[in-house]
């Protein structure tokens, strides 16, 4: 039982308590009042001469002693009960302090246990940061070695920063409710060609895409960020079923989606859900990817546009996720000022979003 079970239980034996001895002072006061009458009963049968009005003062007293026995009898089963009540009260104020004690024992262990992780965390990264400078100190070391055998200087060309590998699905299958999204692609395109470390990215495009794509991409690409445009709602995404001449969309819940995120040893580190509603599946997905962005409700083919084109051109121009996002939702408000705020980014709690940056130029 928790501290609050006992603080609720001390309170309801605190107002039993206060009852019970509200009932015995009233007993006592009756008992007192009956043995005072009685007592007035029996003078007034010595002090009168009429046999008749002694024996109705006597009869009156014996019935006041009848109520002082039954007054007393009730004094003492109260006094029982508020012997008993207090007892509980006291074991239950022990229990509790026992209770506080305990979840002070548990809130320090787990406090404990999160320094004990984050001075393991320290100590791993410097320990990667000195094996790290003792790479770089033996290969120079190396380097003025092999320098001063050889009559001729060997420059070494400095090693290319890996690109950025974007899977970008689409998938539209509902022809009542067809979406922009080729159009939406084109956009961040074009919007990639003009940016700043533009040949640090590279984006591959699945229309139509269907659940096997998003596994052969996984499998094929290893992308460091998967983006969905289609239609999806708070338990999932609709994906394409591929068929020529029954088009129909072919759901799969976040659940799926975050058990095939996890299984593979190359996992992304963003997940983009450009469609309606998807807020409902971040908390599935963050177990298996750092970073997810969704939309908290229906959004238009104009402002997943908007949000996806500026969104990737500060990408592309080395921008940190949380700050690509805060550019591409102003930009979307100044265009479309009566829209509301849909972009949702949640990330893992050891996650700096505002540090987290997708492209690493080497200047």
């Amino acid at each position: 039982m928790g501290s609050g079970s006992y603080r609720s239980e001390i309170v309801r034996l605190q107002r039993a308590l206060a009852s019970v001895q509200s009932d015995l002072a009233r007993q006592e006061e009756q008992a007192i009042k009956a043995r005072a009458e009685a007592a007035r009963k029996r003078k007034a049968a010595r002090d009168t001469k009429s046999i008749s009005t002694m024996q109705s003062h006597i009869r009156s007293a014996e019935n006041e002693d009848k109520k002082v026995v039954a007054a007393e009898k009730r004094i003492s089963d109260l006094r029982s009960k508020v012997a008993s009540i207090s007892e509980r009260l006291h074991r239950t104020e022990n229990s509790l302090a026992s209770a506080f004690k305990s979840e002070r024992a548990a809130a320090d262990r787990v406090e404990n246990a999160r320094r004990r992780k984050e001075k393991a965390d320290r100590d791993a990264r410097n320990a990667d940061d000195a094996r790290r400078r003792q790479i770089e100190r033996d290969h120079a070391r190396e380097i003025s070695r092999l320098s001063s055998v050889t009559v001729r200087h060997v420059l070494e060309r400095a090693p290319e920063p890996e690109k950025l590998r974007v899977l970008y699905l689409t998938s539209s299958p509902e022809l009542h409710d067809p979406l922009r999204v080729d159009a939406e692609v084109n956009n961040v395109l074009k919007a990639l060609r003009g940016a700043k470390h533009r040949d640090l990215i590279e984006l591959f495009h699945r229309p139509a895409a269907t659940p096997q794509d998003l596994v052969n991409g996984i499998n094929d690409i290893r992308p460091h960020v998967i983006h969905f445009s289609g239609h999806g709602g708070p338990d999932g995404l609709l994906f394409d079923n591929a068929s020529l001449d029954a088009p129909a969309s072919d759901s799969i819940g976040f659940a799926s989606v975050a058990r095939l995120l996890q299984a593979t040893n190359f996992p992304p580190t963003l997940v983009v859900l450009n469609a309606c509603h998807t807020v409902g599946g971040v908390e599935p997905l963050l177990d298996a990817v750092p970073v997810v962005i969704a939309m908290s409700d229906s959004v238009g083919d104009m402002s997943a546009g908007l949000f996806a084109t500026h969104f990737y051109a500060a990408i592309g121009g080395a921008q940190s996720i949380g700050h690509a996002v805060e550019q591409a939702r102003t930009m979307v408000s100044l265009a479309l000022p009566s829209e509301p705020h849909l972009v949702e980014l949640r990330a893992a709690p050891d996650v700096d979003i505002n540090a987290l940056v997708l492209v690493r130029p080497l200047c």
